[in-house]
């Protein structure tokens, strides 16, 4: 399915760097998504994200009240236990929290961005629409632009806390409504933190470039994509109600 409303990529546009399509990406889309499609780079963009996603663990993790956040879980599942073992958890959650979350932080910006492109990818091709997985890993790295620009936002509201809950840093920087709930309302407050501005972004960047690297209408792209990130967040909003 093509249209000529298709953002195909043509190879006398002019082409945008690497380096160039980061704030290309946020700010003149149009151009640096055509640009992606015929050139696909990934590296950049991988390597930002990359970079805030330990900048904001690293200032996370001090922060964070470990033992609110036990008592909390034992509370919720109507579990009692002994203060001297739950202080035991307490203190082995700080001690390993800082290798493990440091290396979640390394490697989620990668598995994420892989996961969302085979999603996408896999997608398209099953609509028979014409997209190479790199045109779509590029899309995908550079669609997710928009949450590093909010990481740096975040981050000096964290700075200013004494504690924070890790599960609730869009309450934080209030990007989206989560905020207007309770978080034990699991529910609604998972529906509620999916209506962001960032993510919404990152939608619209993903509908561009994929546009561009399948040659089909932006209205078709966006029924695919805004498809799968629907049913996502219905079943994000589902596995909360269960744990």
């Amino acid at each position: 399915m093509t249209s000529d409303s298709a953002a195909a990529p043509t190879a006398s546009a002019s082409e945008v760097s690497a380096v160039a399509r980061i704030p290309g990406a946020l700010f003149s889309p149009t151009k640096t998504f055509e640009s992606i499609a015929r050139s696909p780079t990934w590296l950049a963009p991988l390597i930002l994200w990359t970079i805030f996603s330990i900048a904001v663990t690293a200032v996370i993790l001090p922060r964070v009240d470990y033992e609110k956040i036990v008592r909390a879980s034992f509370e919720q599942r109507g579990q009692t236990v002994p203060e001297d073992r739950l202080q035991s958890i307490v203190e082995s959650q700080k001690r390993l929290a800082p290798k493990i979350y440091g290396a979640i932080a390394v490697v989620t910006p990668a598995i994420i961005a892989l996961l969302v492109t085979l999603v996408y990818w896999g997608a398209f091709k099953a609509f028979g629409w014409d997209a190479t997985f790199a045109q779509s890993f590029g899309v995908t790295t550079h669609a997710f632009l928009p949450g590093i620009l909010a990481s740096v936002l975040l981050l000096p509201l964290v700075l200013r806390q004494e504690t924070v809950d890790p599960r609730n840093l869009g309450d934080v920087l209030r990007s989206n409504l989560g905020f207007l709930v309770d978080s034990s309302s699991k529910v609604l407050h998972s529906l509620l933190q999916s209506i962001d501005v960032f993510s919404f972004w990152s939608l619209a960047l993903l509908v561009i470039g994929f546009s561009a690297a399948a040659r089909v209408s932006r209205k078709a792209a966006a029924g695919v994509i805004v498809t799968i990130w629907f049913l996502f967040v219905v079943g994000k909003a589902g596995l909360s109600a269960l744990f």
